[in-house]
C-alpha cells in the first residue's frame, strides 16, 4: 500500500498533486506585481503622510496670518487680494446676519451659541482659529461652513468676529 493515489479516508478522495492550480499561480504573481507597483508610487511619487500635510498646512496658514497682521497694521489691503479690510469686514457682517444671527445673536452677545464680543474664545480668538471654528464647526453645535461658502467669505467672517468689541 505505498501508492496512495485513489485511497479514500473518510470519504475523502487523496489526490497526490504537485502543483498548485494555474489561475491561483497567476492570480499571485499578479498581487505582487500590483503591489510592487503600488508601494513604489507612493514612495517615489512625493506622497506624504498626514502629519507631514497637516505641517505644511498649519505653516501655509500662519503664512496668511501674518499677511492679514501687517495688512491690519498698515491700514492697506490684504496682501495680494486687492480689497481692504474694511471691504472684509462689511462682507463679513454681511454673512453674518445671513448665517450667523441665529446662533450667535443680532449684537453678537450670544444666545444659543457663544458671545463674541468676549476677550477670549473656548477654543482660541487667534485669526487661525475662529477660521478653523468656522470652516470645520465645534462639537457641542458649531456647524461646519467650509461646504457652503468660500474661502474668501470665510476670512471675511473672520474680519467681522475680530473686529467686534
Amino acid at each position: 500500500m505505498s501508492d496512495q493515489q485513489g485511497q479514500d479516508y473518510d470519504g475523502i478522495k487523496y489526490r497526490d498533486e504537485k502543483k498548485s492550480p494555474g489561475i491561483f499561480r497567476v492570480l499571485f504573481v499578479l498581487l505582487v506585481v500590483w503591489g510592487v507597483i503600488y508601494m513604489g508610487y507612493y514612495l517615489f511619487s512625493g506622497w506624504s503622510s498626514r502629519s507631514e500635510a497637516d505641517a505644511a498646512r498649519k505653516a501655509r496658514d500662519e503664512m496668511k496670518q501674518t499677511a492679514h497682521m501687517a495688512a491690519e497694521v498698515s491700514g492697506a489691503g490684504v496682501a495680494g487680494s486687492g480689497h481692504k479690510i474694511e471691504t472684509y469686514i462689511a462682507a463679513g457682517k454681511q454673512l453674518y446676519g445671513n448665517l450667523c444671527v441665529a446662533c450667535h445673536g443680532e449684537a453678537a452677545k450670544g444666545g444659543i451659541g457663544p458671545d463674541l464680543t468676549v476677550s477670549k474664545f473656548r477654543y482660541g480668538k487667534e485669526r487661525l482659529d475662529i477660521t478653523k471654528s468656522i470652516a470645520e464647526g465645534r462639537p457641542g453645535g458649531m456647524p461646519a461652513f467650509s461646504s457652503q461658502i468660500s474661502r474668501e467669505q470665510i476670512e471675511s467672517l473672520v474680519e467681522y468676529v475680530l473686529s467686534l468689541k
